[in-house]
């Protein structure tokens, strides 16, 4: 596969599964649109073909300047990939409407307005994809993550939605799991010793971003998948 004339946004680029999806990317020659609030951690990633856009995905205000920016530089995204999250436990009874809105803003906001930018490109050009980075969370309830669980959920339903919508137009809709647990910074701060015994480095789920992209996957669109299955054995 080759995307040498793809141009690809990607959110929580910095480090992690965003920095390893990335990687794989800029291996395949594409025209990369980084995004994060760590700017100088992009900028020491130092990924070919890469733009680096410093942008705190919590303040909403922030993501529309992100937007305005883009589209007035006529820049067209061919390939959303909305991967940035941050999970912070807390119970439901300290939860206030601040961390909340950062939660919500971060996942579900930050992936609408991002989305409906793309969006328009893409159906202008009767074709693109939108992939949006779920978990377990976002099928399911765990303690002390209303707020991440909330954000996962609704971009769950906001991908069967638009898999219809763009079913008429040319655009592929994903959500996409790891499948398995990963070595991150993220996750070191909230797995169990239990559960880091059984993770995997991130560029292991990497090639299942690939074959989404690629446009050959239109039977999955409007689904829920599995990065490590369809990763396995391309690494």
């Amino acid at each position: 596969m080759d995307f040498s004339n793809k141009n690809i946004l990607i959110t929580g680029a910095a480090e992690g599964l965003g920095y390893a999806v990335s990687k794989k990317f800029a291996e395949k020659n594409a025209n990369l649109f980084l995004v994060d609030k760590n700017y100088e951690k992009l900028v020491n990633n130092n990924l070919p073909n890469s733009k680096n856009i410093k942008c705190d995905l919590s303040h909403i205000t922030y993501v529309e300047e992100l937007v305005d920016n883009l589209s007035n530089k006529n820049i067209e995204i061919d390939i959303l990939i909305h991967n940035a999250a941050v999970l912070v436990p807390k119970s439901y009874e300290d939860t206030d409407s601040k961390y909340w809105n950062e939660m919500i803003n971060i996942s579900l906001n930050s992936g609408f307005i991002l989305s409906n930018y793309a969006w328009k490109i893409m159906k202008k050009k009767k074709k693109g994809i939108i992939i949006f980075v779920s978990s377990r969370s976002g099928i399911e309830g765990f303690e002390n993550e209303s707020a991440y669980c909330a954000s996962k959920h609704g971009l769950e339903g906001l991908m069967k939605s638009l898999s219809i919508e763009g079913s008429k137009l040319g655009i592929q809709v994903f959500t996409i799991t790891p499948g398995m647990f990963m070595n991150t910074p993220m996750s070191e701060h909230n797995y169990e010793d239990e559960y880091k015994k059984k993770w995997v480095d991130p560029i292991e789920l990497a090639p299942a971003f690939l074959k989404l992209a690629s446009g050959n996957f239109n039977d999955l669109s409007g689904k829920h998948v599995n990065a490590w299955e369809i990763s396995k054995g391309e690494n």
